[in-house]
């Protein structure tokens, strides 16, 4: 056993994560069909190889490959890149397809399947085949009765296919063509996806008859008008075989085996090595959104870019979990061309998967990704993180470039906050002081603008620390609370200018902030005169309503991006969907008035009455 060589495959179409492990072993499938060739893997287009017959044979490409190409293993197996083998003492809980979900492919998914290298070797060796644990057909579908079934019910697989297939095993391996009638008209079960482990001589022998019958299924049928997913014809085929042969296998001979776990990973994307993305005056900012909110953090960019300066070099880092390649697009292709402005979008949520975190209202996970930039940024000093519900109206560069020497972070006063504390909420009192337990309640700064010292953070805190606080509670108003108790007598604040929280229903100033110090007080009203930053915090958005205040600030940016026609539709749409006169006069007045201003004939008798309301 101590000798025993074990090399297992993983076919790769993408590039993807694969774990630094003696016995996996990535291999890019389709590479001959490629203009890219994934560093740090093996590919299927070199030597003895069928790798421009990926399109219908996919993943059985690596499987050819590994056959014809390498010679010195004892043991050959195949994983898929986001599929693999869990190799723990505990059974995991699995879908009808017999496959356990796992949301990451990571360091922590390969300790769930205990993938340890000593452990995965003593079960390998005690076998000659290991398969996968086989799908019970009516517990998938009842109306599965076999294998054959199966395979004919959807419409891009076809009959004819499965008996060409068996005529062949009758002509030329009839010794399987009994099995392989009971494994595709009666039995119960199916093994599925080209999964398997087996010992050298085994997987020669298995290669040579699967790869003579799939080859002369070519020369018999033509493929050449089937749909994108018919073509996998070959694919399709194999995973077939594989149940005839290894059922044929354990009535007649002696091979051990065994059949193991199949996982399913919902994403298998490779951990990001985020570096800045300029050399100098590298001005770093972050903001998160979904694709609800991708039409508005547009406008935010828009305004971001209009006011830059020629002298720094803009890194926007758009944290996202919820956009679509088609809004990644327009908001890439909007800012393309300018030479001192680089966006990327980078998927924070891997760092929140284990931790629970509470969210409510018009609050979502994107709020958290900023908690775990100093981990997820490890090469950058600090970024200038803000709210994607703003708009921007002076040089971000010349915030970024504060002294925020040890500090954790510089914000602005929160005189909203301070308002509810002095008696606007009754609640928020006792709320502070007895489960926030904040040393001054009138230091609480508001985190739509944030300037984080990633440095200082890096050797004050863990993610795994912050996140657990974060996740102990449903904490009010969420990681600002946490930040708010984590950060104190660590903050520099800076002029409320940088964060300028509009009002609404003439409340905000004149019934909540007109409570907070008369110092903060004064230092909103005169930030108020020239806003470098407009916060459109709260449930009320110019999106919604174009007479709320400060809109008009949003929609000089707004109507120079892609989305502008999109946004003026949603508040439309929300426009005729409220059916409170008294109350939304004023919201269908600005709204019809918008309309107006911007040049664009839309009437209400065009739109559907009863549309549900934005969730943000």
């Amino acid at each position: 056993m101590q000798n025993d060589k074990i090399k297992i495959y993983i076919s790769c179409h993408k590039e993807c994560y694969v774990p630094n492990h003696p016995m996996l072993f990535p291999v890019q499938v389709g590479t001959a069909n490629s203009n890219i060739r994934f560093e740090g893997m093996y590919h299927d287009d070199e030597g003895d190889n069928i790798s421009e017959k990926n399109p219908s044979y996919c993943e059985l490409t690596a499987q050819y490959w590994a056959w014809k190409n390498d010679k010195d293993a004892d043991y050959y197996g195949f994983f898929h890149y986001r599929r693999y083998m869990s190799f723990s003492d505990k059974q995991l809980e699995t879908n009808l397809f017999e496959d356990a979900e796992l949301e990451y492919l990571d360091d922590n998914a390969l300790e769930t399947l205990q993938l340890f290298p000593e452990k995965m070797k003593k079960l390998i060796t005690q076998y000659d085949v290991i398969g996968t644990t086989p799908v019970n057909l009516k517990k998938l579908h009842r109306v599965l009765d076999s294998n054959y079934t199966q395979y004919v019910i959807p419409a891009y697989q076809y009959e004819e296919d499965l008996e060409v297939m068996m005529d062949i095993i009758k002509e030329r391996h009839p010794e399987f063509y009994d099995i392989a009638e009971y494994y595709m008209k009666k039995a119960p079960y199916g093994y599925f996806c080209n999964m398997f482990i087996m010992k050298k001589q085994i997987f020669n022998e298995y290669c040579e008859w699967l790869f003579d019958i799939l080859e002369e299924h070519e020369k018999r049928r033509d493929y050449t008008n089937y749909n994108i997913d018919g073509y996998r014809v070959s694919g399709y085929l194999a995973e077939r075989l594989f149940g005839i042969y290894y059922l044929y296998l354990q009535q007649n001979s002696n091979i051990k085996h065994c059949d193991l776990q199949r996982t399913l990973f919902a994403n298998s994307d490779k951990n990001e090595v985020i570096m800045p993305a300029f050399e100098q005056n590298n001005v770093a900012i972050a903001l998160a959104f979904d694709d609800f909110y991708a039409p508005y953090a547009a406008t935010l960019l828009e305004s971001i870019v209009e006011n830059a300066s020629y002298d720094n070099n803009y890194d926007i880092l758009c944290l996202s979990t919820r956009v679509n390649d088609n809004n990644k697009k327009i908001i890439q292709d909007m800012l393309s061309g300018i030479a001192n402005v680089q966006l990327r979008f980078v998927n924070p949520k891997r760092m929140l998967s284990e931790h629970n975190l509470y969210t409510r209202g018009h609050f979502s996970v994107e709020t958290y990704y900023r908690l775990v930039l100093p981990e997820l940024l490890k090469d950058y000093d600090k970024i200038l993180y803000i709210d994607s519900d703003m708009v921007v109206e002076h040089d971000l560069a010349e915030l970024f470039q504060e002294d925020v020497e040890g500090y954790l972070l510089a914000a602005c006063y929160d005189a909203d906050t301070s308002g509810l504390y002095n008696g606007f909420d009754p609640k928020k009192k006792g709320y502070t002081d007895n489960i926030m337990r904040l040393k001054n309640p009138y230091n609480y700064f508001q985190a739509g603008t944030l300037l984080m010292n990633l440095k200082e953070f890096r050797e004050t805190f863990t993610t795994q620390y912050i996140l657990d606080f974060a996740a102990e509670r449903n904490w009010e108003l969420l990681d600002q609370d946490v930040l708010n108790m984590l950060c104190q007598d660590k903050v520099k604040y800076v002029d409320m200018k940088w964060n300028v929280m509009v009002d609404y229903e003439n409340i905000r100033i004149s019934h909540i902030i007109r409570l907070a110090p008369q110092w903060q007080y004064k230092m909103y009203m005169e930030a108020r005169k020239e806003p470098y930053i407009v916060h459109y915090a709260g449930p009320d958005k110019p999106w919604y309503r174009a007479d709320l205040d400060m809109a008009d600030i949003f929609w000089k940016y707004a109507r120079n991006t892609p989305y502008y026609e999109i946004i003026l539709q949603r508040m439309m749409q929300t426009v005729a969907s409220w059916d409170r006169p008294r109350q939304n006069s004023s919201l269908i007045r600005g709204g019809m008035q918008c309309i107006r201003d911007h040049g664009l004939l839309y009437t209400l008798k065009y739109i559907p009455k009863r549309l549900a309301r934005d969730k943000e």
